[in-house]
C-alpha cells in the first residue's frame, strides 16, 4: 500500500510503500525519485541502504536478469549489469539474505552490452534487458530452463530444442497502459509503470509496443487532458488484432457529453475502436458502433483460422511467436489423424482448434467461462465440428468431471505462471502416450515435470523455449513427455 506521508511543496511528494517500507520522493518538476530505506513509527530501525557507491564484478545473470554480484560474502542482485563486467553501483535495498543495487557506471563492459533503444529504458519497468544483445537473451533463457529442469527436476537427458525467435521490437499487441494526470508537469502520463517506483513513465514512444500504438503515446496523452474526468482514467488496456486497434478506457466516473465527442473524434482520426469500462469487464462497452460487432477484433492462425475475441481475453502478447509456437506444438505432437486430445487451460481455443485440423477429436477445458463460449463460437466461425469445451476450475477435484471419463492419446497443457501441480495426478492417471506442456515460468514447469518423471511413467523427450517476451526475463517454453514403452505394453 502506497501512503502519502508529507508535502513539501508544490512539485515534491513523499511516499511510504508498507509492504517494502521504502520512502519514494518524487520531484515531479525534473522527473527525480529518490529511494530510501524507512522505518515505521514506534519501531526499531532497519537496516540503512548504504549511501556510499560500491564497485563490483558481475559473474552470473540471475532468473529476473540482474547481475550477480558478491560483496563480504554477501550476494548482491545488480540491475543493468551483465556477466563479466566491473560496474559502479548504488545500494537500492538491503536484506538479512541478499541486497539490491542499481548499476550507475559500467568501468568494464561485456561484449554482450548493445546500447537500449528506448529513451525511457531504466527507469520503465517494462523492459529489463535492453542492454543484452537480443540473440544472447535467448540464449540466457534457454540456460535459464536448463538449469531449472536440472536442478528441480534432474533432468538433463533430452533433446534441447532450437530457440524459437521473432522481431523483437513493435511485437507486443496487447498491453495495460497506466494513466495518470499530473498537474505539476501540465500534461497526462500515459504508459507503463517505473521500475523502482510506482509512478507512470514520463515517456512518449514505447517501440515494444505495436507500431501504431507506440506512435499514439503523445496523441494520447493531449486527447485524454481535454476529457472532464482526466483524472478518473486509471488504465487503458490495448488489444490489437490483425487489421483493429482497441482501446479499452477504464472509466471511474462516466464521461459527459463532450468528453464522448472528444473520445469519437479520437476514435475516428486514428481508425482505432474505443470501449469504456466503468466496472468489469463485462461492463466493457463499444463506443460506437464500429466495435459492437461480436467479430471486431480477430488474429489469424496458421494461415487457415481465425479466432475472434473482446478485448479483456487473454490472446498472446506476440501473435508471430505465438504462430510458430502452434506450429511447433503440432510438429512435437506429430498427429495422424485418429487421435483423441485433450487441451487444458484452452482459452479461446488457440491450441484446440489448431489440433482439432490434425486430430480425430480435441476437447478443451478451461476456468473462464467467457472464455469456453468464445471458443465454442469460434469452432462454429471456423466450421470445426470434431471439438467440445468444458468450464472447469482445474485447480479443485476433477474426479467426476465429464471428461475425466475418456481415453486420450495426448494431453496438451499451457497454465499460468503457478504451473499446473493440482493437474499432475489427473495426468498420471488419464495417462496418455504424449504430453506436452507449454509454459511461462521454468521454476513451475520443472516443480510439475519432476513429479510427472517421478511418480508417473514419462519421459523427458524434448524441450526449448520461445521468445515470447523480448528484452523481459519472462520465459515462454515447451516440453513433451512420452509415456514409456514397457508400461504402455502392460
Amino acid at each position: 500500500m502506497i501512503e502519502e506521508v508529507g508535502l513539501k511543496d508544490t512539485s515534491l511528494f513523499f511516499f511510504v510503500d508498507e509492504c517494502d517500507k521504502l520512502l519514494y520522493c518524487k520531484n515531479l518538476s525534473k522527473n527525480e525519485v529518490v529511494v530510501s530505506r524507512g522505518h515505521r513509527r514506534g519501531r526499531g530501525r532497519r537496516n540503512r541502504v548504504p549511501v556510499e557507491p560500491i564497485t563490483v564484478d558481475i559473474h552470473d545473470l540471475a532468473h529476473d536478469g540482474r547481475g550477480v554480484a558478491k560483496v563480504e560474502e554477501k550476494v548482491v542482485f545488480v540491475d543493468g549489469a551483465l556477466p563479466g563486467e566491473k560496474v559502479v553501483a548504488q545500494y537500492t535495498k538491503v536484506k538479512k539474505e541478499y541486497d539490491e543495487a542499481q548499476a550507475t557506471e559500467v568501468l568494464v563492459s561485456s561484449p554482450d552490452r548493445v546500447e537500449p533503444f528506448c529513451d525511457a529504458y531504466g527507469v520503465c519497468g517494462g523492459c529489463r534487458l535492453q542492454h543484452l544483445d537480443a540473440e544472447r537473451q535467448i540464449d540466457f533463457k534457454a540456460e535459464q530452463l536448463r538449469s531449472n529442469l536440472a536442478r528441480q527436476a534432474g533432468l538433463t537427458d533430452y533433446e534441447h530444442l532450437p530457440n524459437l525467435r521473432g522481431s523483437s521490437r513493435n511485437y507486443r499487441y496487447k498491453a495495460r497502459l497506466g494513466v495518470k494526470n499530473v498537474p505539476a508537469k501540465e500534461r497526462v502520463l500515459v504508459g507503463f509503470r517505473e521500475r523502482l517506483t510506482p509512478f507512470i513513465v514520463d515517456m512518449h514512444r514505447c517501440p515494444i509496443l505495436e507500431e501504431k500504438i507506440d506512435q499514439l503515446i503523445t496523441p494520447l496523452s493531449e486527447m485524454i487532458g481535454k476529457l472532464s474526468i482526466a483524472a478518473k482514467l486509471p488504465q487503458i488496456e490495448v488489444a490489437v488484432g490483425d487489421d483493429t486497434h482497441a482501446l479499452s478506457f477504464r472509466v471511474l466516473e462516466a464521461p459527459t457529453e463532450e468528453d464522448l465527442e472528444i473520445l469519437k473524434a479520437f476514435e475516428a482520426e486514428h481508425d482505432l475502436i474505443i470501449y469504456l469500462q466503468p466496472g468489469n469487464e463485462s461492463t466493457t462497452t463499444a463506443l460506437t458502433e464500429k466495435g459492437a460487432s461480436d467479430q471486431a477484433l480477430y488474429y489469424r492462425l496458421l494461415d487457415q483460422l481465425t479466432l475472434y475475441f473482446k478485448p479483456y481475453h487473454f490472446t498472446q502478447v506476440n501473435p508471430a511467436m505465438n504462430n510458430k509456437m502452434v506450429k511447433q506444438a503440432l510438429s512435437l505432437l506429430d498427429l495422424k489423424g485418429d487421435e483423441k486430445v485433450l487441451d487444458l487451460f484452452c482459452g479461446l481455443g488457440n491450441f484446440t482448434l489448431a489440433l482439432a485440423t490434425a486430430a480425430g477429436s480435441v476437447i478443451g477445458v478451461e476456468g473462464d467461462k467467457s472464455l469456453t463460449d468464445w471458443a465454442g463460437r469460434n469452432a462454429q466461425y471456423n466450421s470445426i465440428e470434431n471439438v467440445e469445451f468444458h468450464c472447469a476450475d482445474l485447480t479443485q477435484d476433477q474426479h467426476d468431471a465429464p471428461w475425466m471419463n475418456e481415453k486420450y492419446d495426448a494431453i496438451l497443457i499451457d497454465p499460468p505462471r503457478s504451473g499446473a501441480l493440482e493437474m499432475m495426478p489427473y495426468l498420471g492417471k488419464l495417462a496418455p502416450q504424449k504430453i506436452l506442456y507449454v509454459s511461462c515460468h521454468p521454476a513451475t514447469l520443472a516443480r510439475d515435470l519432476a513429479l510427472l518423471t517421478k511418480e508417473y511413467p514419462y519421459e523427458l523427450v524434448s524441450a526449448g523455449v520461445m521468445d515470447m517476451f523480448p528484452h523481459t526475463a519472462h520465459v515462454e517454453s515447451m516440453a513433451l513427455l512420452v509415456r514409456k514403452d514397457e508400461e504402455v505394453a502392460q
